[in-house]
């Protein structure tokens, strides 16, 4: 089905009440263990990318990548860009081919995020890509991006709602209490908050700090709203303990392909118990 914006495939995710998974890739093997695991279950996906990792690999390469394995399946794949404060950096990825970008101004006033944000919305315009936004700040550390617990706070609802209306977002991520990378206690989620948010704007809610979450906040946050789960950590745990595992088991071999392999087979495991936990399975 080839290389699609998120706009529709929201839209559906929301309607029907599942969430389309939206993995953090690191490489080609990633993309193509996140692809090839989506054919296979017929699930719409998001395949969306760190700045560092833009900058450790080139625009065109990742965008070949996507081009290639998008292209060739079945399903509608996304190619987005994660976490970006930089408009030049989000213009270049329009440019290489990103169907999709996000905004991140939320660590500004809110009259400079919105601004920010209203900038990239008109870069996403005239290229007709979607564009998600943040408000409020989402606690952690994830790729080169840290939020110190005391600096992370909740999203506003009127202010949320005002956001909304003043850029247009298509996809819209509140802070509502998840936090990047590997949680050190039980989150406090407020689901009060992504039924507001979600109700006044009528635009699809992006969960961030999907990673360790509990299968029924997941449910129960889709059920609110939540079209859209980002899962970062637990890709990137898959994709070193797969290696480190086959090493284990094969300490003398040195055939890379093998343990590329058994990278690959270990991170299929845990994308399609996500993808089928989301409800998006058959929904391609």
């Amino acid at each position: 089905m080839a290389c699609v914006t998120m706009k529709t495939m929201l839209a559906e995710a929301k309607k029907h009440h599942y969430a389309v998974a939206a993995y953090n890739i690191i490489d080609y093997l990633t993309l193509k263990a996140l692809v090839e695991t989506a054919e296979k279950l017929q699930a719409p996906v998001v395949a969306q990318v760190s700045v560092k990792t833009i900058k450790f690999w080139g625009y065109d390469a990742i965008a070949t990548w996507y081009r290639q394995l998008a292209e060739n399946a079945s399903i509608p794949v996304v190619l987005h860009l994660d976490h970006c404060k930089d408009l030049e950096v989000i213009q270049k990825c329009i440019d290489a081919g990103w169907t999709s970008v996000m905004i991140d101004a939320s660590s500004y006033p809110f009259e400079k995020n919105v601004e920010m944000s209203f900038k990239a919305r008109e870069l996403a315009d005239r290229a007709g890509v979607t564009l998600e936004a943040e408000l409020g700040q989402i606690g952690g550390v994830e790729d080169d991006m840290s939020v110190a617990d005391e600096d992370a706070h909740l999203a506003d609802v009127e202010k949320s709602i005002a956001f909304c209306k003043q850029v247009r977002p298509d996809l819209f991520a509140p802070a509502i209490g998840t936090a990047h990378g590997v949680y050190r206690g039980e989150p406090k989620i407020a689901y009060d908050r992504i039924e507001q948010i979600a109700n006044e704007t009528q635009i699809a809610i992006a969960l961030h700090g999907g990673t360790g979450l509990a299968d029924d906040v997941f449910k129960k946050c889709i059920s609110l709203g939540c079209a859209k789960i980002n899962i970062s950590t637990m890709l990137k745990h898959d994709y070193i303990d797969g290696f480190i595992d086959y090493r284990k088991q094969q300490p003398t071999d040195y055939e890379p392909i093998k343990f590329i392999q058994h990278q690959m087979d270990h991170m299929i495991l845990n994308i399609e118990k996500i993808i089928k936990l989301f409800g998006s399975a058959g929904k391609a």
